[in-house]
């Protein structure tokens, strides 16, 4: 199997998959394809169903270069988003090849694997409804109320080192900062070192906050990237794209992942919206998280996204929209520098 699988990946080249995966007939049943690229995705959208293609990359946290390890991710982002996303995620099906010939789930050697999802209602994901208005207040409760019940229902990490903790989130803000420092992105490099230093402050000033929330039992297997664009509203909301490639990048304060969210809608100029989850978890746990730990992750998580913004310069097909990216990473920065003054004042 080993040996028929390495033949069949070497086969065919991700442009010939992903020209393949682009057209309207390989799916039989649609009339048009829709195509997503991320760093470490391709995602077709049909009429009815998406694909998502797992790019053969590697970074520090993922390794998607083996035709195996591509397989065991896409099984494990289906396993993992079952509790949020309901019967979203369908299972995972193969790209095969018969003489040269790609299919789609048909015989022959496999070529690459696909997580096959339902496709959502594009006017019910809450990045769009908050862009067009039409959020409403009783889904948005419904969702806020899920994603609760689903930290509280989630088992606390307590094998952790306080000290070690602590010294993790300090080495993140330091690559942060490192990163959007570099000379080519040409940005206002007192902002990055005063947001820097403001954050690190916080971790040595604060130390106990954050060793209360571990040996509290507010460390869980989160999300790992709960955003707007996640999450589709209605009677029966559900959360899609839990972080599957790393369970480390999972593993966080429950405050640190409702800030993150907060701080995406606030960047969107939807502040309530995060706020309410925030709120609405409050309540339910009884869980007084401290404004300033809010604050705090709110600045660490959006200096992480002005890092991701800005890096698209360093890949060619972006630079023709390097003003997009430029400003989405200022934003963020302006996000991160405003949380820093709250918690220092």
């Amino acid at each position: 199997m080993k040996e028929s699988i390495a033949l069949a990946e070497n086969t065919h080249s991700l442009n010939e998959k992903t020209s393949f995966l682009s057209r309207p007939e390989t799916y039989g049943d649609t009339c048009m394809v829709e195509v997503i690229e991320t760093h470490m995705s391709l995602v077709f959208l049909t009429d009815r169903f998406v694909y998502k293609l797992k790019k053969p990359v590697s970074f520090d946290f993922l390794d998607f270069r083996t035709l195996e390890a591509r397989y065991k991710y896409c099984v494990e982002e289906v396993n993992i988003n079952q509790d949020l996303g309901g019967d979203t995620y369908i299972g995972v099906v193969p790209v095969t090849s018969v003489h040269g010939e790609m299919q789609l789930d048909g015989e022959g050697e496999v070529a690459d694997w696909l997580v096959k999802m339902k496709r959502l209602p594009a006017d019910r994901l809450l990045k769009t409804a908050i862009k067009e208005g039409t959020v409403r207040k009783e889904w948005l409760d419904l969702a806020a109320e899920k994603i609760s019940d689903f930290y509280l229902c989630s088992h606390p990490v307590y094998d952790l080192d306080c000290a070690q903790f602590r010294s993790t989130i300090m080495r993140d803000i330091e690559l942060n900062s490192a990163g959007l420092l570099n000379n080519c992105f040409k940005l206002n490099k007192a902002m990055i070192i005063s947001i820097a230093t403001d954050l690190l402050h916080s971790i040595i000033k604060y130390a106990y906050l954050f060793d209360q929330r571990i040996t509290g039992g507010k460390v869980i297997d989160a999300h790992g990237d709960l955003r707007p664009e996640h999450i589709c509203l209605g009677p029966e909301p559900v959360m899609i794209d839990r972080l599957e490639f790393n369970r480390d990048l999972r593993i966080m304060d429950v405050a640190e992942e409702l800030s993150f969210f907060a701080m995406e809608c606030e960047v969107m100029d939807a502040s309530a919206v995060g706020q309410l989850f925030i709120n609405v978890y409050k309540i339910k746990s009884g869980d007084e998280i401290p404004d300033r730990l809010i604050h705090f992750y709110k600045a660490k998580r959006a200096l992480l996204r002005a890092r991701l913004s800005i890096y698209h310069l360093l890949e060619e097909k972006y630079l023709s929209d390097s003003s997009k990216w430029i400003g989405k990473c200022e934003a963020y920065l302006q996000a991160a520098a405003a949380c820093c003054k709250k918690n220092w004042i």
